[in-house]
């Protein structure tokens, strides 16, 4: 019975004994967890340069341990190593000064490398504050460029893997972040030149037209828009004895929808028009005479349009605009109608768009 009965009493005895050392690797393997962002600094207590690499080590939020090396210990790579694993650290860096500046060593566990580096001063002191805040920079930098290698599609092989507390102080902006430059805002106000024809079914030919626009973008969906079609030749019908020009000026105006900040940027335009209208060698409506006549009215329109930016301020660009006479235009040769326009018109025009502002 008595056998029996130490049994479990030994067992907990044991249990209770383990419990230290079983604290003790949990505490151990908590401190593992917390020390990915350690940096240990060899370096004499109290050096201004080692100070100045801790403070930059800091600033990037880093955590940072100075170790105080052997009067008598010189650098190597295998101390370094040594000095970054006692202190539980991802790496170790140690400056002595050289004949040129600073001779760096940086061991890096993440990576598994040794790096040495001279860097030079180019001044000779390099205890002064400005030129110690410069190298300790570019000490800092080095390691940094270090440590970015174990974000390689095939880092190299390290002691301590790659947590994601590294790899938040190491990020950096994609190089398409970096070569993104912020668009120049579209121009408000634009202006169009554009040659085109003027068209009418009814028996007279089309017509070269001259197509100058004006618009005016405050948004970047909605505008006003302004333009006059100046004719540059005349419909013509030949019919014996004599011939028949008839020549057609549009002006008008009216509200654009369209999309400025694109590349490719249609639009719509609805508005109103005014039709002027010269005659030669016919008469306009009954009413007038052989010879010379003029008439006028005002149409509604509706144009489309597309334009393509070669830069922000310059465009190519192609319309198409669409009308009709409420009555149509009646051409007549004494007295006899020998061919109508206007039911209906349209001007296709193709030109430059030039941006202002």
């Amino acid at each position: 019975m008595t056998r029996r009965s130490s049994a479990p009493l030994l067992l907990a005895l044991a249990a209770l004994a383990a419990g230290p050392s079983l604290s003790a690797d949990a505490r151990a393997d908590e401190a593992r967890e917390e020390a990915p962002s350690i940096i240990a600094v060899v370096c004499p207590p109290g050096d201004r340069f080692g100070l100045r690499v801790v403070a930059e080590l800091e600033s990037l939020g880093f955590r940072t341990v100075i170790l105080d090396p052997a009067a008598d210990e010189p650098a190597s790579r295998a101390s370094l190593e040594a000095s970054a694993r006692d202190a539980g650290a991802i790496a170790a860096i140690r400056a002595v000064p050289s004949g040129r500046g600073v001779e760096v060593w940086i061991a890096d566990r993440v990576t598994g490398k040794t790096v040495l580096r001279e860097i030079a001063d180019g001044a000779g002191d390099a205890d002064a504050p400005d030129r110690a805040a410069a190298l300790a920079l570019r000490v800092v930098e080095l390691l940094r460029a270090s440590l970015l290698e174990a974000a390689l599609p095939a880092p190299p092989p390290g002691e301590l893997p790659v947590t994601p507390e590294i790899r938040e102080k190491l990020r950096v902006p994609a190089p398409a972040a970096l070569a993104a430059a912020p668009s120049p805002p579209s121009p408000v106000l634009r202006v169009s030149l554009a040659p085109g024809a003027l068209l009418s079914p009814g028996g007279l030919g089309a017509a070269a037209s001259l197509d100058l626009g004006l618009a005016v973008m405050p948004s970047e969906h909605v505008g006003v828009v302004a333009f006059a079609a100046i004719p540059l030749t005349g419909a013509r019908l030949e019919r014996a004895p004599r011939s028949v020009d008839l020549s057609v000026q549009l002006t008008g105006a009216g509200v654009r929808l369209t999309t400025r900040a694109d590349r490719w940027g249609p639009s719509a335009d609805i508005g109103l028009a005014v039709v002027s209208l010269h005659g030669a060698g016919m008469a306009v409506r009954s009413g007038f005479g052989d010879g010379e006549s003029s008439a006028m009215t005002v149409v509604p329109f509706m144009r489309l349009g597309l334009a393509f930016a070669v830069t922000p301020r310059f465009r190519l660009r192609a319309d198409v605009l669409a009308s009709a006479v409420a009555e149509g235009v009646s051409i007549q040769i004494a007295e006899r109608d020998i061919a109508t326009w206007g039911q209906p018109m349209m001007l296709s025009s193709a030109g430059v768009d030039l941006g202002w502002f």
